[in-house]
């Protein structure tokens, strides 16, 4: 190989890296086994669960649960 074909191929090398690093490409993230879902987590599904029936907002519904859980954590 000639040094001016290694010299190409290098550039066309450079020029790549620099453009994955100006494009902020991310190798992907390998995947992860599920947690188990926390105490909060299970109160929350089960209070929501339950009161679904009522006529509130999903927003009004999560803060009672909020407030719910707060005064069972006491």
């Amino acid at each position: 190989m000639s040094d001016t074909e290694l010299i190409k191929k290098l550039d066309q090398r450079i020029s790549d890296l620099e453009t994955k690093i100006n494009t902020k490409e991310k190798p992907p993230k390998p995947p992860r086994a599920p947690r188990e879902p926390s105490e909060y987590n299970k109160f929350m599904g089960e209070y929501i669960a339950k009161n679904k029936s009522d006529k509130k907002s999903h927003k009004e519904l999560f803060a009672d649960a909020v407030k719910a859980w707060n005064l069972k954590k006491k």
